[in-house]
């Protein structure tokens, strides 16, 4: 790719990231699409995807490396061994997360599992607190109840309610935070080395985590059919490759308490995708919650305290980072400055 389009993509991400995000939660949206249409029980879908995620995510690498000429980080390097460490954590984070999900669902039910999956903002908050400083204010967090309140009214209404398996629910709990681990050492790792290395290193080592489970569990992963390997694809494609790439990218830049926000409308937009491909109903509650959570995702980011998250990102007068070193690292390209509105105290 020519120097001036990479700086210029760069550039974008830089000034834009919230698009990248709210892209990625479109991405995601599209999994349990997939997911439902197949055939394959849980592990054995998450082995073939994950699997099928590395290809991908080298294939992606391997282009990177021969169009821009660049070399990965090496081991040899102290930094680019704690960039590494970074994104062995979080594969592995992501990969227990993966089997703790589709495990909860088998012993309760999808509902239970979804709506589990609310608690994210809260806890990111808690632990952003301490890892980065952010305070997001009480109108954020208000908005951002509003949004969990409108995200949970559409996963009831699609369901005739929640089984309450005990087990099932510790393990839906436990698949929540090993996906805030994954996202938050994500964030800690993408200001250490670039995306792509990041992600191959992640599907590696999720998919090595997954392929124990499956190995020990004496999974049976060979009567794959082809219809499911189709699925398969189109999910370690789109939700696991662009998905992941096009959320991952801007997370140097995106304040931390914004992404999970921003994916309380996956449960709506999963919603309308499985009424638009699948023929699955769409009720009165999808519209209402899904109503609810637009609401509190707008009144989040633009309250006084998300307006100081977006705030807290770099300032538009610094160098933008342009991606592709020898180290797998950034390089930073001067920019003209513009004035960022900034708060002092968030509310």
């Amino acid at each position: 790719m020519p120097e001036h389009r990479r700086a210029a993509l760069s550039a974008f991400a830089h000034r834009r990231p919230l698009v990248l995000v709210a892209a990625g939660v479109c991405f995601y949206s599209v999994g349990p699409v997939f997911v439902a249409a197949s055939d394959a029980s849980g592990p054995v879908f998450s082995f073939w995807r994950s699997w099928m995620g590395v290809v991908v995510m080298g294939l992606a690498n391997l282009v990177a490396v021969v169009t821009k000429g660049t070399a990965w980080p090496t081991l040899r390097d102290p930094s680019s061994r704690r960039a590494w460490r970074f994104a062995a954590a979080a594969g592995a984070a992501f990969g227990l997360h993966q089997l703790c999900f589709f495990t909860a669902v088998k012993a309760t039910s999808v509902t239970d599992v979804v709506l589990m999956n609310t608690l994210a903002p809260i806890i990111v908050t808690v632990a952003a607190i301490r890892l980065f400083g952010e305070r997001p204010g009480l109108r954020f967090r208000l908005w951002t109840l509003l949004a969990m309140a409108g995200a949970a009214v559409v996963v009831l209404g699609a369901s005739t309610g929640p089984q309450g398996n005990p087990f099932g629910m510790l393990l839906a709990f436990v698949n929540v935070g090993f996906f805030m681990v994954f996202f938050l050492v994500s964030k800690q790792g993408r200001q250490e080395i670039s995306v792509l290395p990041f992600l191959f290193g992640v599907m590696l080592v999720s998919a090595c985590t997954v392929s124990t489970y499956v190995l020990i569990a004496g999974e049976a992963v060979s009567g794959f059919s082809t219809r499911d390997a189709w699925f398969a694809a189109a999910v370690a494609i789109g939700p696991g490759g662009v998905g992941h790439f096009v959320m991952t990218w801007p997370l140097r830049w995106v304040a931390a308490n914004i992404p999970p926000v921003m994916r309380l409308a996956q449960p709506a937009l999963a919603g309308f995708l499985a009424w638009l491909w699948l023929g699955q109903p769409v009720h009165l509650s999808h519209l209402v919650g899904g109503a609810l959570t637009i609401a509190g995702v707008a009144g989040a980011l633009l309250s006084k305290g998300g307006r100081s998250l977006r705030g807290s990102e770099p300032d538009a007068g610094s160098s933008i980072p342009v991606e592709g070193g020898a180290a797998g690292g950034a390089r930073e390209l001067p920019r003209q400055p513009r004035r960022v509105r900034r708060s002092t105290r968030a509310c």
